[in-house]
């Protein structure tokens, strides 16, 4: 576990602030960030000790180097042969990836810049919040590979919709961050010099919530995103409240909105947004 510590010799790396944020960092630079196995491997690693983690409240993932994240390594691709049940293990991994980071039980931002190609696009549609540098760049270049955009289509036509990911994944035309700030890829686009600025007010929001309310919120979402409009999901909202309510959070929450002081989950030193 790596902790307010670099370990540059890592093809990812982690730490946590004392703020409780947590920052997961790509680092290949040499090959703009491409995901390898030992990258991926590397990132469901800390995101399960994360997971684990209650003093963690939010995660943020970025990278070094010029590139947030070229898709896949093709090097990757290339060693690896399909197993005899015709699986590809690359795929294999790469989804299971993708679904973890989205299935977090803590809020995730994924803070881009750069270049960001194909699989690095699924990690951005896969995290809760997104916000790029405006000089962003974003492709979807399977198909000029011979390829397909497979293992993060759920999470790129739910973020972009099915209208904007025919256009983008038929054409692997690249895009700026304003054009992704439109589809829905990015929440906001920032300028360099208030980068900082801006994911600190991000998280800061983001500890205002309480932990439970903050898991609890992002499985209501999954669950209502897709779900018809009828008497069944309106059974389930009130069940989720009614559970909701008898926790201790939310009965702390309350009582420290009547009393007009802090929540026990904001530290002495954290403002409330």
């Amino acid at each position: 576990m790596i902790n307010g510590s670099k370990m540059t010799e890592k093809s990812c790396l982690y730490q946590i602030a004392h703020n409780g944020i947590a920052t997961i960092t790509l680092n290949r630079p040499e090959v703009n960030n491409a995901l390898d196995e030992s990258t991926v491997d590397l990132l469901m690693q800390y995101l399960g000790e994360l997971h684990e983690n209650n003093a963690v409240r939010a995660i943020v993932l970025t990278a070094n180097g010029k590139n947030f994240c070229a898709g896949a390594d093709l090097k990757w691709m290339q060693s690896t042969s399909h197993s005899t049940t015709g699986k590809d293990p690359v795929g294999q991994k790469l989804a299971e990836l993708m679904s973890t980071l989205h299935k977090h039980c803590k809020p995730t931002l994924a803070w881009v810049h750069g270049a960001v190609y194909g699989g690095g696009i699924g990690l951005i549609a896969s995290c809760d919040i997104a916000l790029a540098i405006r000089e962003t760049r974003f492709c979807f270049s399977e198909v000029r590979l011979g390829l397909i955009p497979s293992v993060i289509s759920p999470y790129v036509v739910r973020a972009i919709g099915e209208r904007n990911a025919r256009r983008y994944f038929l054409t692997a035309e690249t895009f700026d961050a304003n054009e992704a700030c439109r589809i829905g890829l990015v929440h906001q686009v920032i300028d360099p010099e208030a980068e900082q600025t801006e994911i600190n007010k991000i998280t800061d929001k983001l500890i205002a919530g309480s932990p439970c309310a903050l898991s609890r919120t992002k499985e209501l979402l999954d669950q209502v995103a897709s779900a018809p409009l009828d008497n069944a999901i309106k059974l389930k909202t009130t069940e989720w409240i009614a559970e909701v309510r008898q926790t201790p959070e939310a009965k702390e929450g309350i009582e420290a909105f009547f009393q007009k002081r802090r929540p026990s989950w904001l530290k002495d030193d954290q403002a409330q947004p």
